[in-house]
């Protein structure tokens, strides 16, 4: 009997990987050029914005684990964040030399080394747009669950110090909300702290309170999706703001973040379908796994394909096509790149990789080992 329960709750947490990968799929659309020449696609992109990122970190915050102490569980998200992060950079800067040598009619030293400047320039003013505009959410993920780690480690302090030490933390979130320091994806912190919050908040509700993951499997999910296109017709219909950017920072804490839960439970509640579907349930949990290289690679494809195809001119096969190639072919980067021995480890979180005996001792040698999580 335990048995067959544990089993059904290993396939029921597909659901959550499946929106992340839906999620991660949606955020690379509205890098296309072409999305202004589909009315309705465009229409569905401004919809979209209301859960695409939300869902990722609601998501991440749902499956946070508080098992291990501040110093291990930094050492940790170094590892399956900020490393990977740093790798996504310097390799996109080689990629990005290669690809100007073969559209260059003439290769010169300047173009070379205006690439590598850009990347220590990038370094230095703690953004890195110029050489991917996406990274700036995997660095504030990382920001955003050091954060969250934070508030869980002060929460259990003793009394008073722990209400001391809350009050200095939520002046602190409330001091970047209102100064917006453009420094490392700081100024997301709040935003993503929140998200994270409601998550594992959420989690937490769920299994005291709603049986688990079953509740996402319940009826009472219909809810959701009704409450959700209810909320959009009303603020249409009326002319309320409802721009909402995570990435643009237009966002707060009032309606757009309620109606934004109940695009991120609409989402939930569309994959207990998408679960049923073997090959788009097995393709999303893909993406899932290869999110960071989707994010991480999609830009860089998509303007190889500006120099190949026309993406100005309605076409939406073609256009289709081209899309949905850039994410296969990130997801291949992503299962070619970990069968490498030595590259695997800078772009992988160590767990998630089978190392050779060769790796292990490297790993062990007395420079590198102080900075592996055990």
């Amino acid at each position: 009997m335990m048995k067959g329960i544990m089993k059904e709750n290993e396939k029921r947490i597909q659901i959550f990987d499946i929106a992340k990968g839906l999620s991660i799929i949606l955020m690379t659309i509205g890098r296309y050029d072409f999305i202004d020449i589909y009315p309705y696609l465009l229409q569905f992109q401004n919809v979209a914005l209301f859960f695409r990122m939300p869902t990722f970190i609601f998501v991440s915050g749902y499956l946070f684990a508080n098992r291990l102490d501040f110093k291990h569980f930094l050492f940790h998200k170094i590892d399956g964040l900020l490393k990977p992060l740093i790798s996504f950079v310097i390799s996109l800067t080689l990629l990005n030399i290669i690809f100007s040598g073969i559209v260059s009619d003439v290769v010169n030293f300047n173009q070379v080394f205006e690439h590598i400047k850009n990347m220590a320039r990038s370094f230095y003013r703690g953004r890195f747009d110029e050489i991917n505009v996406s990274f700036w959410f995997i660095g504030a993920l990382f920001l955003g669950q050091l954060t969250l780690k934070g508030f869980l480690e002060i929460k259990e302090l003793k009394k008073p110090l722990n209400y001391l030490m809350l009050l200095v933390f939520f002046l602190a979130l409330y001091l970047l909300n209102t100064i917006k320091i453009r420094f490392y994806w700081t100024e997301y912190i709040p935003i993503f702290f929140t998200y994270l919050l409601l998550g594992y908040s959420f989690q937490k509700i769920c299994t005291r309170f709603l049986d688990g993951t079953s509740f996402f499997y319940s009826k009472k999910m219909i809810v959701f999706p009704i409450l959700f296109f209810i909320s959009i017709f009303i603020l249409n219909h009326w002319n309320i703001k409802i721009n909402f950017s995570l990435g643009s920072r237009d966002y707060n804490y009032h309606y757009l973040l309620l109606v934004s839960l109940l695009g991120v439970f609409t989402v939930l509640y569309l994959c207990r379908y998408l679960e049923k579907v073997p090959i788009l349930n097995s393709f999303l949990v893909y993406c899932s796994k290869a999110s960071f290289f989707i994010l991480a690679y999609h830009i860089f494809i998509k303007d190889a394909y500006i120099v190949l195809f026309d993406l100005k001119t309605y076409n939406p096969v073609l256009h289709t096509l081209l899309f949905f190639s850039n994410i296969i072919l990130c997801c291949l980067i992503y299962r070619f790149l970990k069968r490498v021995p030595f590259v695997r480890i800078v772009f992988y979180p160590i767990k998630v990789i089978t190392l050779n005996d060769t790796e292990i001792k490297l790993l062990k040698s007395k420079y590198i080992n102080r900075f592996i999580p055990k």
